[in-house]
């Protein structure tokens, strides 16, 4: 038969599972959105008039290059808070059962 209170700490176990799953799931999805945003590029070309000069083309990512490192750094900020709360969430269930 089990405990009530065996019960309850399985209950919380299974809390802290899901939770730290759920941060992890956002930190994997924000890495690969952010790595496909930034390193996604475009090219674009200038051909010029026949005989009046030369072709150009220019290669750039696709949000510009400031909107890269925005996103880079916004990217970076999401995962460090997953990070941060995964650490915290796993140190509270080491105080609990401990």
């Amino acid at each position: 038969m089990c405990d009530r209170g065996q019960h309850l700490v399985v209950g919380r176990t299974e809390r802290i599972v899901d939770r730290v799953i759920g941060w992890i799931t956002l930190a994997v999805v924000t890495t690969v959105t952010v790595l496909m945003v930034t390193l996604v590029q475009m090219t674009s070309c200038a051909d010029a008039a026949p005989g009046g000069g030369t072709s150009s083309c220019t290669t750039t990512p696709m949000l510009g290059v400031a909107g890269s490192w925005i996103a880079g750094l916004v990217g970076a900020g999401v995962v460090a808070c997953c990070i941060w709360q995964v650490v915290r969430t796993r140190r509270s269930e080491g105080q609990t059962q401990g």
